[in-house]
């Protein structure tokens, strides 16, 4: 409870003086390695060793206050209200072929609580649910080992985001971010070539719970040429929690699929790029017969070149349905990623959903401007299913501090099951160390 109250404090604080001074920390140069000095060190012992290591680790902070305002035409009151995550690490500098890292988080409501954080209120509570409840504890704690060639073995409670974090991620905009415990082995042996398979036997979810499963992960990336990437992926886990969404008593599925990406020069100003993918889901095990969909998308755009990137480009995405009673789920991704902030379809319908979007960035100067603009429908029986534009705006005030707006604007279309507008807005201070 301690640490908890001192993280907090240490929140409050940090926020207060990011506000008033904005002003990066200074930091000592670490001195360049001395070969005479390094060669007279004396023999020591592994726990000498690991001390060693300890106090010549590196902090690690990160401070995001962030306001929140949601409103949606079908309850009464507005959530508005400050949130606070604040993650405290210090991983340690190599023992041999180990290196450590911990990291302790706690999330917190700064001010009056006029919001809702628990999805099981969903429906009764007047205010819109805004899911970052408070919560404390360890965020990340793993050992890295690299004693073998091109590979790193890392154990223990740790964030993962395999390939663009459609089907697994920590869901980083949340507060509490979504970390698994388990086994993650990396391999770099084959040119140009990277694996990673994976592990895991529990999940801490962005709510702050921790629910048991079995995920498997195994996910190759080649790039066959250069800014030509090629994946091929494996994903199953025996536990989905998606049973709220389908209605099925057992949702243990797998997620097999090809993922191709890449681009090429149009000039000296100007390049073009592409996305393809093509997945399927199946049941493994217990899992629902009717557990059954395939997954698409394809995407097409352009961008410049140089320090100020402007760029265009437009997707259609498919969540398949198996003929109306399942869609596509995809419970471990960054929901945020894709179909829109508002956050309106987090699971599939089990009509499916298709959702085609066009997104426009650009920069001036330090400002980073983002807008996108989605129409979605059901896969199956074609049902309009709304239209939604989010729009961003982020500066790094400095190199340590930066503050983004973001805002989602949600209309529901003649298919949708509940009807009601949903208007998001985000104000966040992020900063780093």
């Amino acid at each position: 409870m301690m640490l908890r109250d001192f993280c907090k404090v240490l929140s409050i604080v940090t926020f207060l003086i990011l506000v008033s001074a904005l002003s990066p920390p200074t930091t000592a140069t670490e001195p360049a390695p001395d070969s005479t000095q390094s060669s007279t060190l004396p023999t020591t012992t592994p726990i000498i060793d690991l001390v060693e290591s300890i106090t010549r680790g590196r902090l690690a902070l990160e401070i995001r206050p962030r306001y929140a305002f949601i409103e949606e035409s079908n309850k009464p009151k507005k959530t508005a209200a400050w949130t606070v995550r604040t993650l405290l690490g210090w991983q340690t500098a190599p023992v041999g072929d180990f290196r450590f890292t911990g990291q302790y988080i706690y999330t917190g409501i700064l001010g009056p609580e006029n919001l809702n954080t628990d999805p099981a209120r969903f429906f009764s509570s007047p205010f819109p649910l805004l899911p970052d409840p408070a919560h404390a504890g360890i965020n990340q704690i793993f050992a890295d080992y690299t004693g073998l060639p091109e590979t790193r073995i890392r154990l223990g409670r740790q964030i993962l985001r395999i390939n663009d974090e459609h089907f697994i991620s920590d869901v980083d905009f949340r507060q509490t971010p979504q970390v698994f415990d388990g086994v993650t082995i990396t391999n770099t042996t084959l040119p140009e070539t990277r694996i990673e398979l994976g592990e895991y036997r529990r999940i801490r979810t962005v709510l702050g719970g921790a629910l048991r499963l079995r995920l498997h992960i195994l996910h190759a990336a080649w790039n066959l040429m250069p800014e030509h990437t090629l994946s091929a992926y494996g994903y199953a886990q025996d536990r989905a929690a998606t049973g709220a969404q389908t209605g099925f008593a057992h949702n243990a599925q797998r997620i097999v699929g090809l993922q191709a990406e890449g681009g090429g020069a149009l000039n000296e100003g100007w390049r073009w790029l592409y996305s393809a993918a093509y997945a399927r889901q199946s049941r493994i095990g217990e899992g629902d017969a009717r557990i059954k969909a395939t997954y698409s998308r394809v995407g097409v755009g352009f961008q410049s070149n140089g320090s100020n990137v402007w760029g265009a480009r437009l997707d259609h995405e498919i969540k398949g349905s198996n003929k109306g009673v399942y869609g596509f789920q995809t419970p471990l991704s960054d929901y945020y990623a894709f179909s829109g902030w508002a956050l309106q379809f987090t699971s599939t319908p089990s009509q499916g959903l298709r959702d085609t979007w066009i997104t426009a960035r650009g920069q001036l100067g330090n400002l980073a401007l983002f807008l996108e603009s989605h129409h979605y429908r059901s896969d199956f029986a074609s049902l309009d299913l709304g239209r939604e534009i989010d729009v961003s705006g982020s500066y790094p005030i400095n190199p340590n501090l930066i503050v983004k707006l973001q805002d989602a604007q949600y209309r529901p279309g003649s298919g949708t099951a509940v009807k009601k507008d949903v208007d998001k807005t985000w104000l966040a201070l992020t900063y780093t160390y």
